[in-house]
């Protein structure tokens, strides 16, 4: 009114229903992608700019024996990695940080009980939205029992051109 009192409202109003619709599409896309990676029926672990473990599916606890809060935050080359090649491992890290993927490669990690497992690695680089590198996603695949019958197939064909060497008869 004229003397300053108020005698109303007035409210703008805006249709949020398809921004709504399009953050409940986002989120329920992020979660099946989540839920992919944590069923993955091979090992998927990711790492920060850092080098320190940020993803952990259930295949890499069930390889390693390690659960997703034994490693989640620790440096996986300093702490999983054996020190012949911490080096290695780094650098094909270093490489995905600097968007250069890195395909087959082969590394050894150590379970909670100690054994070897062989290990081949797919790194790629993991971007924010603004296309930044802030971390790596590794896609693996246990090759221990591969590399196993591997050597033992080098060592039978060894054995045999030995004997084939030194047999005193002519073969």
């Amino acid at each position: 009114d004229v003397t300053g009192r108020p005698i109303g409202m007035i409210g703008v109003g805006q249709d949020i229903t398809a921004r709504k619709q399009v953050e409940q599409e986002k989120s329920r896309v992020a979660q099946e992608l989540q839920t992919f990676i944590d069923t993955a029926n091979a090992p998927i672990f990711g790492c920060d700019a850092l080098g320190l473990v940020n993803e952990w599916n259930n295949k890499s606890v069930e390889i390693t024996g390690y659960s997703k809060e034994e490693v989640m935050g620790k440096s996986l080359v300093d702490v999983y990695i054996s020190e012949d090649f911490r080096e290695s491992v780094k650098s094909v890290f270093d490489d995905a940080l600097d968007g250069k993927g890195t395909a087959n490669f082969e590394f050894p990690i150590f379970t909670k009980d100690r054994r070897r497992i062989e290990i081949l690695l797919n790194a790629t680089t993991r971007c924010n939205v603004k296309g930044e590198a802030i971390g790596v996603l590794g896609v693996g695949q246990d090759i221990t029992e591969r590399k196993k019958v591997e050597m033992e197939k080098t060592r039978v064909a060894q054995e045999l051109q030995t004997f084939i060497d030194t047999a005193n008869a002519p073969i």
